[in-house]
């Protein structure tokens, strides 16, 4: 192979790998800071779940009376977002929302 033939090949193939195409990684559940705000103190779980969409990612086993909402979002090629809201709750209702 000529110089020309190695140097076009490389060229070609630097070229090439900037097209490739990164996938969005979404992970957990997906909430937005309008849900959030849309909780308040006083709330049941039944009602956390509706606004929130859904039942937590993590259920912690040793407290039932705590539910943490995370979600995690690796945009192709760029750095993870992570948000999470931690919801705890004093005798079926919630009391405090830590974001």
């Amino acid at each position: 192979m000529t110089k020309l033939s190695v140097s076009t090949l490389v060229l070609s193939a630097l070229l090439l790998s900037s097209c490739i195409h990164k996938m969005d990684i979404p992970q957990g559940n997906i909430f937005s800071a309008e849900d959030v705000q849309k909780l308040h103190t006083g709330m049941t779980k039944e009602q956390v779940i509706a606004v929130m969409g859904s039942e937590p990612i993590l259920l912690n086993t040793f407290n039932d009376n705590q539910m943490n909402y995370v979600y995690t979002l690796k945009p192709g090629g760029e750095s993870m977002v992570e948000k999470s809201v931690i919801l705890t709750f004093s005798h079926g209702r919630l009391s405090k929302i830590e974001k």
